[in-house]
């Protein structure tokens, strides 16, 4: 009875532990009053800051840019700061893409340390894109160094400069941090560790998700307030082709943090990322952890930092856990040594049968494609549901909680009848070795090329293993068997509870499979212990059982999408841009959506076509074309190109153009080259930083369904416009296309506004364009 007792007080603890691992990443602290202590960060006194750039798009080259670094600066004066806004030209080679280029302003400011060893950069974004107000994006990374700054300014002088950087430009290349790395030059006597914020939700716990070299130094610094992690998410994201300021400061040669909120990001990048989104409590986790980990840091040795090595860290509850990168290997071999080891010593106390240990090793495989296979197929019936899924950004919607439990459930199922099927010709060891057999194959060449990522196999199958051992030395029958196969599973859970709970918001539905599939490992190590429980059911209750919690989990993905109709809190992303062939005076409504609703229809109307990519290069159409209808020509921003000089020298021409807006002041400007009648040599933009190479010629837009295939975008134009050389070969004219790019539609030529029920959808609505072609 006793036994009986202990089982199920170790069953109960490992759901309490696993409870609390969720919520650890999920429980954000109550945000701090405005009228606190000057050195507490107060959420409150942070969002006001927010309150005076983010009620509207600020998109780097626009009047509301300009009057956010004017607030950044002005809040940086008042603590008696000097702020700096330096003013560049940046340009970047585009090797499948076009090239890039534009005019950047960015802010710093010192506060001077003591007797620095380095500098302490913390830095983050003022400007949006074009289609959000950006209270998220970057409004909360702002704020928080913003309400850091009083906080330092105002107490003890820190022993290392910590230098505030706000950077333009960041939503369009990192345009702005380029330029900060290349007026450093190559000032390197002292290491400089950076701390950068981000944002691709507005809610959530604050995610540490990236690190640079010497990791084991910067994850200690986290040890006061220690924020969602693990070093997983630093391996995959180093491997993805995503970008932030981070990633400019690290390929500088630059180590640090890079942090950011990422619940609910069906609002980023779009009209939702407003300040009513904002998270008070995200904002407090993301300015406790960066003041923490600035302190931290200001006061080391940053040149210990600097002679530190790599780590793997991760979350244990409300601990950060790590150790050497020298432990990964030595770690991961012994995963499969000790299973063998294990499963040795539960042969010879005649507790472990090899047939049922493979029997289990070999079926094991097909939960984990089954329970992907539900994940994927799961996604693609809801976007055949709720066509507009697809227009998430990240491939999340807002009401994700019922889907994800559903989809919990429905691996509960296909994991459970696994386990009781095993365990009618298995007992509970040879079910759990056969399990771990393949976190501990995984765990060595994890470690090799993921050693950050090892982790999760390798304490998975110690902790399997040391169960076997454990579970030998009580008879098959014992509850204590059973108790030492529960406590096994506690790596497990602690391991793998958290970093499920945080990939179903990192990756969206879209990807459900990933973390679904470390769910069934989880659920499958826990259920083994169970097998003898559930050998004594008849397989019409088991079968029945796991039905019932299969219709429960298909009820709450249906459920989930049945309620999640568009509202004015949930509104539907929808594709609607105007576009003007300034040489025609003709202009034209045009709509990305496969599935438009009704609105986008009444100004597009329901013809597609694609050719008008033939006469304005951001109109390239999607499989099945873009709708398309005319739109009465209303004022916006226009291109214009002139001749500056235009020599030959042999068999080549150099032609030099002024690209510039003819009125308004876009955010954008493109220019194009018809590469059928001329070959780009190569080009030069006037302003770039000294010694940097010409840009290529040939074609940097292979994918261009028109002739338009060499390309060059200017963000934030010069109004007086930008010069730009071209050196050309060929017999005849030179043919370019300019074109602008803005954000909103113009208002003269809406009939009907956007209903409240609808939103635009990120990158392909809400835009104007305008285009002009040239023979030179």
């Amino acid at each position: 009875m006793r036994a009986r007792i202990v089982v199920l007080v170790a069953g109960l603890l490992l759901v309490l532990i696993g409870v609390d691992c969720a919520l650890v990443v999920h429980a954000v602290p109550d945000p701090v009053r405005a009228d606190a202590a000057p050195s507490a960060f107060s959420a409150y006194r942070a969002k006001a800051d927010i309150e005076h750039f983010a009620d509207a798009p600020h998109p780097s080259g626009t009047a509301r840019a300009e009057q956010t670094r004017a607030y950044v600066s002005g809040q940086l004066t008042r603590l008696g700061l000097k702020p700096v806004e330096d003013e560049a030209t940046e340009v970047v080679p585009g090797d499948s893409a076009s090239h890039l280029a534009g005019r950047v302003h960015d802010i710093s400011a010192t506060i001077a340390g003591s007797s620095p060893t380095g500098q302490v950069l913390l830095v983050a974004h003022t400007d949006s894109v074009l289609t959000g107000p950006g209270a998220s994006d970057d409004g909360l990374g702002v704020s928080s160094l913003l309400e850091i700054a009083r906080i330092l300014t105002k107490g003890p002088r820190p022993r290392n400069d910590v230098v505030l950087l706000f950077t333009d430009s960041e939503e369009t290349g990192q345009l702005g941090v380029r330029a900060y790395v290349h007026s450093l030059g190559k000032a390197t006597d002292k290491p400089r560790v950076v701390l950068n914020l981000e944002a691709r939700g507005t809610s959530g716990r604050a995610v540490m998700f990236e690190t640079g070299d010497h990791s084991s130094a910067l994850v200690k610094a986290l040890g006061g307030r220690p924020p969602v992690a693990t070093s997983l998410s630093a391996e995959v994201y180093r491997r993805l082709p995503n970008d932030t300021d981070f990633t400019q400061l690290r390929k500088a040669g630059m180590t640090g943090l890079n942090f950011a909120v990422i619940g609910d990001s069906a609002d980023y990048h779009a009209p939702g990322d407003d300040l009513a989104h904002v998270h008070p409590g995200s904002l407090q986790d993301l300015g406790d952890t960066v003041l923490s980990a600035a302190r931290r840091l200001s006061a080391t040795d940053l040149r210990d930092v600097t002679r530190s090595s790599d780590a793997t860290w991760f979350n244990v509850g409300p601990v950060l856990v790590g150790y050497p990168s020298g432990a990964v290997l030595p770690l991961a071999v012994a995963a499969p040594l000790a299973l063998l080891l294990a499963g040795w010593y539960a042969r010879r106390r005649k507790a472990l049968r090899p047939g049922a240990v493979l029997r289990s090793a070999l079926t094991f495989p097909l939960v984990l494609l089954a329970t992907a296979a539900l994940g994927w197929a799961a996604w693609r019936v809801l976007v055949l549901i709720r066509p507009y899924y697809a227009s998430f950004l990240t491939g999340d919607p807002y009401r994700t909680g019922p889907a994800v439990i559903g989809l919990l459930l429905l691996t509960a199922a296909v994991t459970g009848l696994w386990a009781a099927w095993t365990g009618r010709r298995a007992g509970a060891l040879d079910t759990a070795a056969g399990i771990a057999v393949w976190p501990a194959l995984l765990a060595v060449p994890t470690a090799l090329l993921l050693p950050g990522a090892a982790y999760v196999f390798t304490w998975t199958s110690l902790g399997v293993a040391v169960g076997v051992a454990l579970g030998a030395r009580a008879a098959e029958e014992s509850p204590w068997r059973t108790t030492a196969l529960l406590g096994a599973a506690l790596p497990a859970v602690v391991v793998l509870v958290p970093l499920v709970t945080l990939l179903f918001p990192t990756l969206g539905l879209a990807t459900a499979a990933a973390p679904l599939v470390l769910a069934a490992l989880a659920l499958a190590v826990l259920a083994a212990p169970l097998v003898r429980l559930l050998r004594g059911l008849r397989a019409r209750r088991l079968v029945a059982l796991a039905a019932v919690v299969a219709l429960a989990g298909t009820a709450c993905v249906g459920g989930a999408v049945a309620a999640d109709r568009p509202d004015a809190d949930h509104p539907r992303p929808v594709s609607l841009m105007y576009a003007l062939d300034a040489d025609h005076g003709r202009a034209y409504w045009v709509s990305e959506d496969a599935d438009p609703a009704s609105w986008v229809t009444g100004y597009t109307g329901q013809r597609r076509t694609d050719t008008l990519e033939d006469w304005s290069p951001a109109l390239a159409a999607p499989p099945g074309g873009l709708l398309a209808g005319p739109a009465p020509v209303a004022p916006v921003a226009t291109p214009e190109v002139t001749t500056v000089s235009d020599t030959r020298a042999g068999a080549t021409r150099t032609v030099r153009l002024r690209v510039g807006p003819k009125s308004g002041k876009p955010a954008l400007l493109a220019l194009y080259v018809d590469t059928s009648t001329t070959r780009v040599v190569r080009a030069r933009v006037e302003g770039a930083p000294a010694g940097t190479p010409d840009l290529s010629g040939g074609e940097n837009r292979p994918y261009a369904g028109s002739p338009w295939k060499w390309g060059l975008l200017m963000v934030a134009p010069d109004p007086r416009g930008q010069e730009v050389t071209l050196v050309v070969r060929g017999d005849k004219p030179l043919r370019v296309l300019a074109m602008t790019e803005d954000a909103g539609l113009p208002a003269q030529a809406l009939s009907r506004p956007r209903p409240a029920d609808l939103t635009w959808e990120p990158g392909a609505a809400g835009l104007s364009f305008a285009s002009r072609r040239y023979t030179i």
